[in-house]
């Protein structure tokens, strides 16, 4: 293998170790070696290999264009900040069409939600400029459709307002209605939109955002917490608009709530559990036949009421706040139908 054969095969080792993250030279050095050999490098000494690896980390700014910058000289602490102009993926058209798809449509709330978005992010950053390009512009006629699909009217200004606020990454505010507030009035909201997302089970519509503040007639407040927003109710008047503010590179976690239920012997018979949360486990079955299921959401709201959906075939037993939900409207639901008396 020729010198220049070997620095390219030190250079590309090094890039694989800093994709999993940020590492020091000595990690790095280390790396390598356990990956292609303790003779890789060719210098003897300390001093020699370390200059062998500094000649490595220019090749990969100067020849290949990853912007790696040392993130703390005095410990020598490298990372990649992105990858330029280095593409080393292309898909096919068929994977190009897969990738848009699940980029797009892939909800907040299921199963590994946050990993697989930046699974899917992380594929992207690798692709060439003009599948990049591609994905976008199939992105825009797949909304297209999937608007015309929601079962409510959406306003084509409310779409093209939310849609500048989530390509500039910036605060968006509105005026929104909900059928829950008796008075008819519209609170302002002020978000950090994230995307859109189309609940096919609903038929409609929505923005997935950290919400910050309320405004109202009780007086602004703040709220702090992630909220889906449907569209279709979003006013088209001089409430909305894009704000200045930047939207942060990271946001806060999404909640974690823990849930346990029993699935009775009818929907487990076939010794199946449709997985439809996180960290989903499957334990003991009860002497009944009911089947222990634990798992967590972020969603509490849309995980209780899809445990509803399996009627007596569900017993939510955790934790506390799924529970207390579950009782919340199996209660209502017992009034409404006259099996438990109406408060006074």
């Amino acid at each position: 293998m020729t010198p220049h054969q070997q620095r390219l095969v030190r250079s590309l080792s090094i890039l694989r170790r800093l994709q999993v993250g940020a590492a020091d030279r000595e990690t790095l050095i280390e790396h390598v070696q356990r990956e292609q050999g303790p003779r890789v490098y060719a210098e003897e000494g300390e001093r020699g290999i370390e200059s062998q690896f500094a000649r490595d980390i220019k090749f990969l700014r100067e020849n290949l264009f990853v912007n790696i910058p040392s993130v703390d000289r005095s410990s020598n602490v490298y990372e990649i900040e992105n990858f330029g102009d280095f593409r080393p993926l292309c898909l096919t058209e068929t994977e190009v069409d897969a990738l848009m798809i699940l980029l797009q449509s892939f909800q907040a709330g299921a199963p590994q939600s946050e990993a697989i978005t930046g699974f899917l992010k992380r594929i992207y950053n690798l692709l060439p400029p003009t599948q990049q390009k591609a994905i976008e512009t199939r992105q825009a006629r797949l909304w297209f459709d999937l608007r015309r699909r929601d079962e409510e009217l959406i306003s084509p200004t409310v779409l093209r307002v939310v849609d500048r606020a989530l390509r500039e990454k910036r605060h968006l505010q509105f005026a929104y209605r909900t059928a829950s507030q008796t008075d008819d009035l519209p609170r302002i909201h002020e978000v950090q939109p994230v995307r859109q997302i189309f609940d096919p089970s609903r038929g409609h519509l929505y923005l997935d955002a950290y919400w910050l503040t309320s405004d109202g007639p009780a007086g602004k407040y703040k709220q702090e917490r992630w909220q889906l927003f449907r569209l279709d109710r979003i006013l088209a008047d001089e409430h909305l608009r894009v704000l200045a503010q930047k939207i942060p590179p990271s946001l806060p976690r999404r909640p974690r709530h823990p849930l346990e239920y029993w699935l009775s012997p009818q929907i487990v018979r076939l010794g199946q559990v449709t997985r439809h949360f996180d960290a989903m486990q499957v334990h003991e079955t009860d002497a009944a036949g009911w089947v222990r299921v634990t798992g967590t959401t972020d969603n509490l709201f849309q995980a209780t009421r899809l445990l509803l959906g399996y009627g007596p075939n569900c017993r939510v037993t955790g934790g506390t706040e799924a529970k207390q939900e579950m009782e919340k409207m199996i209660q209502e639901m017992a009034t409404l139908y006259g099996f438990l008396p109406k408060e006074s």
